[in-house]
């Protein structure tokens, strides 16, 4: 996906460690979770998780246990309850409810102390309170806490390519951005301001030049700018090289990926009207931009690497869930298959 490599397991689910995409799903009207193991076009096994109760949310994925499979974190926004299952394919290993946290409270999953175990960092958006979770499975080893000013959002990073999770925060009402980097054994935080960018633009953690360590990838919703920004030297600083990309029309939707699997994050680029795509692939300081097939309108994209061979894939799904069809890389573009 061309992110620092820890991150990978954090975005992409796989449940049984084959290297493949997995996919699972919430069904907010009938509250069943489906999970499928996926090899190519195929699907090695399934699972329905029926009679979630309501207010419980599509869960997120991470490696609680560090044995290359993916688990699911689930929280009640409305009751503040949280709970882990732990994952060994289309089977709940184990599962434990976590302690409770009531209010605004949001998640950020990342692996802050380098053992190979998902961790929690908790945030609350209106208060600022903090805290963060070490993990052993569904255990949790230690807790540090403290409070910010409220109204920031997290992001996980890796910003010096030590394999262990940053932070990138971002207020979308001022554009203030900064970001954090913690000391393993103490937990102490370091933290720096960035550069404000408007509140018109988002940004999303990539790997531009594929340096294994955090960049951003800035896009600008009311202009269509779009720019990075990445980092060089032996330290990280705030002082970013920033890199101007192609200009698009506002109403495109841009998705992360490596179709080349060179390390280095590409972009596609879809325009939902006239279901015009686009593969931009990085060359560390610039794009090629390419043409590729297009997919009908009413297509929403996914990527992940559903056939283990490294190249990320498109997993394209009508916007009613039913109907998907998955084109694979052939190192260099995503493709229809053909009979």
């Amino acid at each position: 996906m061309a992110v620092p490599e820890s991150l990978n397991s954090l975005r992409i689910p796989d449940f049984n460690g084959d290297g493949r995409t997995d996919l699972f799903s919430l069904n907010t009207n009938t509250r069943v979770g489906e999970l499928a193991l996926i090899a190519g076009v195929r699907s090695l096994g399934s699972s329905s998780f029926p009679s979630i109760p309501a207010g419980w949310q599509a869960p997120k994925y991470g490696d609680f246990n560090g044995d290359r499979k993916t688990d699911l974190l689930w929280r009640d926004t409305t009751t503040g309850e949280n709970g882990i299952w732990l994952m060994n394919g289309t089977s709940i290993q184990g599962g434990a409810f976590l302690d409770p946290l009531q209010g605004d409270w949001r998640s950020v999953i990342g692996e802050f102390n380098g053992d190979g175990k998902t961790d929690l960092f908790w945030y609350n958006f209106s208060t600022g309170d903090y805290q963060l979770w070490l993990m052993d499975g569904s255990q949790k080893t230690r807790q540090i806490g403290g409070k910010i000013d409220g109204g920031w959002e997290p992001s996980i990073a890796d910003f010096n390519g030590d394999n262990r999770t940053d932070l990138f925060w971002r207020n979308p009402e001022t554009g203030g951005n900064s970001f954090w980097t913690f000391d393993p054994q103490t937990l102490t935080i370091f933290g720096e301001s960035l550069p404000v960018k408007p509140i018109t633009s988002s940004a999303e953690v990539i790997d531009f030049n594929g340096d294994g360590r955090s960049g951003l990838f800035w896009r600008d919703r009311l202009t269509g700018q779009n720019q990075v920004w990445t980092w060089t030297g032996s330290g990280f600083q705030p002082d970013a090289t920033s890199i101007e990309l192609p200009s698009t029309s506002s109403d495109l939707t841009i998705r992360i990926a490596d179709f080349n699997d060179d390390g280095r994050t590409d972009f596609l680029v879809r325009n939902p009207s006239t279901a015009e795509d686009q593969v931009w692939l990085s060359e560390g300081t610039r794009v090629q931009i390419l043409p590729v097939a297009s997919q009908s309108a009413g297509f929403r994209a996914a990527i992940g690497d559903y056939n283990g061979d490294r190249f990320s894939d498109i997993r394209w799904t009508t916007t009613d869930g039913t109907q998907s069809v998955i084109w694979f890389s052939n190192g260099i573009l995503p493709k229809p298959m053909v009979p």
